[in-house]
């Protein structure tokens, strides 16, 4: 595995878990882990997942724009895995 590859990847794990921990700080009254365990116990984990993955949007389009396509490929296989976790929280 190329080593550009794990920077997208781990750059989109980071930029996912900064985009929910933000969205949930902004919204919510409680600590953060209060917030997870409810979003969770109601079923709207997955939501927050997609929402937080949003400024990944911007950073993919930079990506492509500096040329930097195997940053790019590794940032788009974690949003993929993403889509899996959010899909395997929906079906449970």
């Amino acid at each position: 595995m190329n080593k550009k590859v794990l920077i997208g990847g781990f750059s989109g794990l980071c930029i996912t878990g900064v985009g929910m921990c933000v969205f949930t700080l902004f919204f919510s009254s409680g600590n953060l882990w209060d917030s997870f365990v409810l979003l969770y116990t109601e079923k709207k984990l997955g939501a927050l997942i997609s929402i937080g993955s949003l400024p990944n949007l911007p950073f993919f389009f930079y990506l492509l724009r500096q040329q930097r396509y195997a940053t790019a490929n590794g940032l788009v296989g974690v949003l993929i895995a993403l889509v899996g976790v959010v899909a395997l929280l929906k079906a449970i």
